[in-house]
């Protein structure tokens, strides 16, 4: 069990870092606040989804959560052009959604691999849907 825990708090915590650069090379948001309401909205969506992970699902916890954190991760490196060659909001915004359409084809197709119910998925597909929204309306002001 402490290597798939090492795993997904590696996994987890570079992902952590990576989304960080990311933010910080924006710097278009309002203020501190602002960018860490940004972020609390992001880790919310993971939090919610580990903790259903881990009270919903009884030997596979650890197999979705560890799906999760690939997931993460996995969209966290996306962003990372972005951080290293910011070029304004048009590329920020591009970068989200080159990040958002590319874990939810890596959750959905490791979801299915790894034998979960289409429901597991679903479940992250639609807390996305509700992070995204809460950042397009009390981050970005956009909608």
């Amino acid at each position: 069990m402490i290597k798939p825990l090492s795993h997904i708090a590696v996994a987890f915590a570079l992902s952590t870092i990576l989304t960080g650069l990311f933010v910080r090379a924006y710097g278009g948001y309002a203020s501190k606040e602002i960018m860490l309401l940004s972020g609390s909205i992001a880790g919310g969506k993971w939090t919610i989804q580990i903790l259903a992970g881990f009270f919903l699902l009884d030997n596979r916890r650890w197999i979705y959560i560890r799906q999760l954190a690939d997931t993460c991760l996995i969209g966290s490196l996306v962003l990372l052009p972005f951080a290293i060659f910011s070029d304004g909001a048009t590329f920020f915004f591009g970068s989200l959604l080159a990040c958002i359409l590319v874990m939810s084809v890596h959750i959905v197709l490791r979801m299915e691999s790894a034998g979960f119910s289409w429901r597991w998925p679903a479940l992250w597909l639609a807390l996305l849907c509700i992070a995204v929204g809460l950042q397009l309306t009390v981050v970005f002001h956009l909608i």
